[in-house]
């Protein structure tokens, strides 16, 4: 983690100096003359995802990504010719699998189980990156872009199995409570874009989101020497004093359209 933040530093850092010291070197382009009086554009996109949950909590594992998608508007201020600062606000619907040890209800006492648990979040992004263009050539030009992404869950609904009762499964169950409100992560990615005319332009790329804190907010049960959850001599299950833990990653491909 320690690592990955310098690296941010540095890349943000160096991203600024060239930004300050770098003379435009291309003003003759004989496709496309810049507008310098162009501060910002907007645009519109849609992006269907995979995703998937990495955890290292004692018991829990990975068990497999989700399809999702994201809409929404994309704003783009002009630092310079090639370089902008990009942001706007989208939907996001996002999650993972995990497998972990836990308890099932029956007829009010508690059991323990394996849990499969299937996970879908919604969260409203905020992307905060950086683009660096190359010129058009022909009709393409060609970008990268990095920075981080903030993420406000609004929902939460999972599937359950417990496949130790006959692989008994609960449906649509609002989990919101089990999910943390905020939501960070790394944003990596490149792409293309397509001039249609004028200050037209449609996007095609790829980005990966790499999750820097813990999604989850919900106990970790105590595994007794058979690896299944401890019941007391109450009934009631023990937990750990540590919160579960796993970070949601994911890519996305982009296809939007600028104005």
């Amino acid at each position: 983690m320690q690592k990955t933040k310098l690296l941010t530093l540095i890349l943000f850092g160096i991203l600024f100096l060239n930004l300050s010291a770098q003379e435009d070197s291309f003003s003759n382009d004989p496709v496309v003359e810049f507008d310098e009086e162009r501060k910002f554009r907007l645009g519109l996109h849609f992006s269907p995802s995979i995703s998937w949950l990495s955890t290292n909590s004692s018991g829990y594992t990975s068990d497999g990504s989700k399809l999702g998608f994201a809409y929404g508007l994309s704003t783009e201020f002009y630092l310079a010719k090639n370089y902008l600062f990009s942001t706007g606000i989208t939907i996001n619907s996002i999650g993972g699998k995990i497998k972990y040890e836990s308890v099932y209800d029956v007829n009010g006492l508690l059991f323990p189980s394996e849990v499969k648990q299937s996970i879908k979040i919604n969260y409203v992004d905020i992307p905060l990156t950086i683009k660096l263009k190359t010129n058009q050539i022909g009709y393409i030009s060609y970008y990268g872009n990095f920075g981080v992404n903030l993420g406000l869950r609004y929902q939460s609904k999972s599937d359950f199995e417990y496949t130790d009762f006959d692989n008994i499964t609960k449906s649509d169950v609002n989990t919101s409570s089990d999910i943390k409100f905020m939501n960070i992560n790394l944003v990596v990615g490149g792409g293309i874009e397509y001039n249609l005319s004028g200050n037209t332009n449609i996007m095609l790329g790829l980005t990966y989101n790499n999750g820097f804190i813990n999604v989850l907010d919900s106990k970790t049960p105590v595994l007794n020497a058979n690896g299944k959850a401890t019941i007391n001599n109450e009934g009631n299950p023990v937990y750990s004093d540590k919160s579960a833990s796993a970070n949601i990653n994911f890519f996305t491909l982009n296809l939007g359209v600028y104005f």
